[in-house]
């Protein structure tokens, strides 16, 4: 009888754990997403103002880099602007396809469907053509002559953008700063708001 009195407590009181454990783990989980959820937003709006005043100051003053300190004046990262790019793009493939089928007759560089098109591998060879030249423009190698291909213009293929380098020991100053609380302010923004809708 004094058996099954100490087993029932303990089978109880294991069960109590489990159900405490799931608890705390679901919280856990609860807390974590919101968490992400308002982290990706904030740093998404943080990027953005990021790009705009690193374009701005590189307008001004040729600004391309900024260092990202701690609250104690320790430098942790640098946050440099990427320069974006431009390149020819195929606005219309049909006009290049009767251009390039115009210009080199002879050639099998068109196919026939619905609509005349230039075959991917010839029409990856022209795009590098072009973007060897900087211009939508390609050089015949028969004649020399500059030709401006119809249906191609040249436009931003990539958009400037900018890259967070971690300075040597940086990740873990930082984690340190938020453990320790000194990094509240600049964290008090994540965590206020209401529910979303």
């Amino acid at each position: 009888m004094s058996t099954n009195d100490t087993t029932a407590p303990a089978a109880e009181q294991t069960a109590e754990q489990v159900v405490e454990s799931l608890r705390d783990l679901a919280t856990q989980e609860a807390v974590l997403k919101l968490l992400a959820e308002r982290v990706t937003a904030a740093q998404k709006d943080v990027k953005a103002r990021t790009q705009r005043a690193l374009d701005a100051a590189a307008e001004r003053d040729g600004t391309e880099r900024v260092v990202a300190s701690l609250p104690t004046g320790e430098q942790v990262a640098t946050i440099s602007l990427r320069r974006g790019e431009s390149g020819p793009v195929v606005v219309d493939e049909e006009a290049l396809a009767r251009w390039v089928r115009q210009t080199w007759p002879d050639e099998q560089w068109t196919e026939t469907r619905l609509v005349r098109t230039v075959k991917p591998w010839k029409l990856a060879e022209l795009v590098a053509q072009m973007e060897a030249v900087g211009a939508a423009k390609i050089p015949d190698p028969a004649t020399g002559e500059v030709l401006e291909p119809p249906g191609v213009m040249w436009k931003p293929t990539r958009s400037r953008t900018h890259a967070l380098t971690w300075r040597k020991g940086g990740k873990d100053a930082t984690a340190e700063a938020w453990r320790t609380g000194a990094l509240a302010a600049e964290l008090a923004a994540i965590t206020a708001g209401g529910d979303e809708k």
